[in-house]
């Protein structure tokens, strides 16, 4: 009590101190003693209030000196950590002596850290050197500090820095100053990107291509065309892909974004534009349906799986009808079922049709079906349509052995919205309840009982 009590004192002190409103005889170097006092203290309420008057008062060198000269006076990482952000906040690059001395002396890896961080806002281009090393620093906290620093300092001279030091860095550095660059919108280092989407290390391709895909502008689509094609398949090609798309998405016009990514398939071999067909369907838009379904009919058996893969790849459900037309006349039952699987998947994509268009095409779907294994797919991907005349749709095939578990499971699914449950609770216990006869799965009857009660499902804990 006594402890709070004396808490409470010296802070109203400290602020008559800094408020320039001082009892008669007070003068403001006892304020800053004060505060000095109190950054050191135990009282975690206390420090705070002592570093923010760090931050905002007490204006000068020589009260920035005085408080950077606590860094290594303070015993406690997290007192050392509160005083450097305390200190970048208030932005006298009187401070940066005792930064750089406490960096160079400190072995925790969180006072690194902060003292990095704290460069950002006290550092020179002086400082580049250092901050630019720890970017391979073997703790994650400094590198990730070091990365967050260059990105906040100004200047264009920083950004020319590091982009002189891009060309001669280890992997690693390169690949963490193509980030930094990217954040910090230099355009002017683009064909310096397009060079390292090439690279042989993945690290720097990878970098380079999300870098390009956050500032890259239409005329660079070709280009990186041949830095997807660089990327091994699987991931790394994924997300080159979805980059390219980026670029083209800052084309407005639909049509012009297809004709500015035909364009740029014209630039490579027949044989690699049958490789970046996946990508054109990332990109989308009524012109590239034509483009694509020109080779998902073709005579080429290969080249047809290529093109309908790339049709379910689309963003949204703009190809359901190419698709189904591909499907209907497919001259093989393989085809065919290729097909239409692309058919049903884009049909059921939650994009901006309603959900009663969605259900329509389910239930085109189901009529179009040839096997339990596509009934079954149908019945499932139902779900993505928050309806209760989905319920009613998939109800009935609870009765029927084949389909009777994934019918239970689009059901609890649909249970799970309560958009659509709560307006129809009657409708939904009763279907709940045979649900809870036809599983035997315990996970689909938990979910089912808790719906009944109002309850919710977290997927992540299992509704525990």
């Amino acid at each position: 009590m006594l402890r709070t009590m004396m808490g409470c004192l010296a802070l109203g002190l400290l602020w008559h101190a800094t408020a320039g409103i001082a009892p008669a005889g007070e003068k403001e170097g006892s304020g800053r003693a004060m505060v000095v006092k109190l950054i050191a203290d135990s009282d975690p309420e206390f420090r705070a209030a002592a570093l923010d008057q760090v931050r905002s008062a007490f204006a000068g060198e020589a009260a920035t000196k005085e408080f950077a000269a606590l860094l290594e006076q303070l015993k406690e990482p997290a007192q050392q950590v509160g005083l450097l952000s305390a200190l970048a906040d208030r932005g006298d690059k009187a401070a940066r002596p005792a930064v750089l001395k406490l960096l160079a002396a400190s072995g925790d890896e969180s006072v690194r850290g902060a003292a990095l961080g704290a460069l950002a806002a006290l550092g020179s281009a002086n400082e580049l050197p250092l901050i630019i090393t720890a970017l391979s620093a073997q703790s994650a906290v400094e590198r990730a500090a070091a990365k967050l620093a260059l990105t906040q300092m100004r200047g264009d001279a920083v950004t020319s820095a590091l982009a002189a030091d891009l060309k001669s860095a280890s992997p690693v550095v390169k690949a963490a100053l193509i980030e930094v660059l990217a954040t910090r919108r230099a355009s002017d280092e683009i064909p310096t990107f397009l060079t390292a989407a090439l690279d042989d290390n993945a690290q720097v391709r990878t970098a380079a291509v999300k870098a390009l895909g956050q500032i890259g502008r239409p005329e660079q689509i070709g280009p990186m065309l041949v830095a997807v094609l660089k990327a091994p398949k699987g991931g790394e090609r994924d997300e080159a892909e979805k980059n390219v798309a980026l670029i083209c998405a800052r084309i407005d016009n639909e049509d012009r974004r297809g004709d500015a990514l035909i364009k740029a398939l014209d630039t490579v071999s027949p044989a690699e534009r049958d490789q970046l067909l996946s990508l054109v369907g990332r990109v989308g838009g009524k012109k590239l349906i034509k483009f694509v379904a020109d080779i998902a009919t073709g005579s080429d058996t290969a080249r047809r799986k290529l093109g309908v893969d790339a049709l379910t790849k689309w963003p949204d459900a703009s190809p359901a009808d190419t698709l189904l037309e591909i499907a209907r006349k497919a001259g093989s039952p393989a085809d065919r079922a290729t097909a239409f699987q692309g058919y049903v998947k884009v049909a059921s994509m939650r994009d901006k049709r309603n959900d009663k268009q969605r259900l329509d095409r389910m239930k085109q779907a189901i009529k179009e079906a040839q096997t339990d294994e596509e009934k079954t797919l149908v019945i499932r991907l139902a779900r993505t349509s928050y309806d209760v005349d989905t319920l009613r749709f998939v109800l009935p095939y609870v009765d029927e052995s084949p389909f009777a578990q994934i019918a239970c499971e689009t059901i609890v699914e649909l249970a799970h919205h309560r958009e659509v449950r709560d307006p129809n609770k009657a409708e939904f216990d009763k279907a709940l309840d045979k649900v809870i006869a036809a599983t035997s799965n315990p996970e689909v009857v938990e979910r089912a009982n808790r719906y009944k009660r109002g309850e919710t499902w977290d997927r992540a804990t299992k509704g525990k």
